[in-house]
């Protein structure tokens, strides 16, 4: 079999470095890498512009969406983008939940959309893959204004964010899902995807049994929410729509998932996998040891997590 698939443990070692004791004698001491969420303050060298409109839904009441972007200072040649998909069980969340991961890649070398999209309480799906894809619209109709290579558009996201990336990713080229949103003219096909933590097949069994357990419960469930109030029993073809493993195929591009090891790790997207295998598209699978749901703002993990994403994209796009 030619694709090439890479599984990828990332190890984290604990560094040392040489400390003073309280009695004055010089010694070496383990000093654990610091723990906690990562601040947005990787500034050096970035260039970051905060609401822009990418795009108007609902005619009747012409609503507007924002992202924020993240591009390098210095670039002697357009550079590649990600558009990114924070997450938040499509209920909750804002771009903002992005900045730290976009300011890194940014230093990397990447120009990082980070849009807004239509959250469950607003409109349900199929709304927010609308939007998602909007923002590779924009992204690619605007690229000589912000230095982008049109042709180099990746997507990323990380858990609800990283349905979304695997849902534009499963559906390139088709214009099924692109919604009403401004620029229909241009191209939302990416390049490559990235998906941390997101599911791929919201009919798998694992998420079957939680949403059914969670319908009986006054609290829901998120997917009962995104899916317009329906569970399993009472709406699968709406589930197995909302799935982009239903409709992965030839057409998908190179893709990344990364999963933290404490967070069902690589049994979510198997499926999704077989069938990546019997296109012979290239994909691999990262996980952060100890890493729980969600990993990638907290210090701990986020340097394994940008060097990731810029491994695989170097290769890709």
């Amino acid at each position: 079999m030619n694709v090439r698939f890479a599984f990828v443990v990332v190890l984290m070692l604990a560094t040392h470095v040489l400390g003073l004791a309280a009695d004055g004698i010089g010694q070496e001491r383990a000093v654990a890498k610091p723990t906690g969420k990562v601040r947005p303050d990787m500034t050096e060298g970035v260039i970051s512009e905060g609401s822009i409109i990418f795009t108007y839904v609902d005619e009747k009441h012409r609503r507007r969406l924002t992202l924020d972007l993240y591009r390098p200072e210095v670039a002697s040649e357009p550079s590649p983008a990600i558009v990114m998909y924070f997450g938040g069980g499509w209920q909750n969340g804002r771009p903002g939940l992005f900045a730290p991961l976009a300011q890194a890649l940014a230093q990397r070398g990447y120009v990082c959309v980070v849009p807004e999209y239509r959250l469950s309480g607003e409109v349900p799906f199929p709304a927010a893959v609308h939007d998602a894809k909007a923002a590779v619209r924009w992204t690619r109709k605007f690229a000589k204004r912000f230095n982008i290579d049109p042709q180099r558009i990746a997507c990323l996201g990380g858990s609800a964010g990283g349905h979304l990336s695997g849902f534009v990713a499963a559906t390139n080229g088709s214009q099924d899902y692109e919604g009403d949103g401004d620029h229909r003219e241009v191209s939302s096909e990416v390049q490559a995807s990235v998906v941390m933590c997101g599911p791929m097949n919201l009919l798998d069994s694992d998420t079957v049994d939680r949403v059914e357990k969670a319908a009986k419960e006054p609290s829901g469930h998120a997917i009962i929410d995104f899916l317009q109030g329906e569970t399993p029993s009472s709406n699968k073809s709406l589930y197995r729509q909302a799935s982009p493993v239903t409709h992965a195929g030839p057409h998908v591009p190179p893709m990344l998932f990364i999963d933290g090891e404490f967070d069902n790790p690589r049994a979510r997207y198997i499926e999704f996998w077989k069938i990546l295998d019997r296109h012979d598209i290239p994909h691999e699978f990262v996980m952060m040891p100890d890493a729980p749901h969600p990993f990638w703002g907290n210090h701990r993990w986020f340097m394994s997590t940008v060097d990731a994403i810029d491994n695989f994209l170097k290769k890709h796009i």
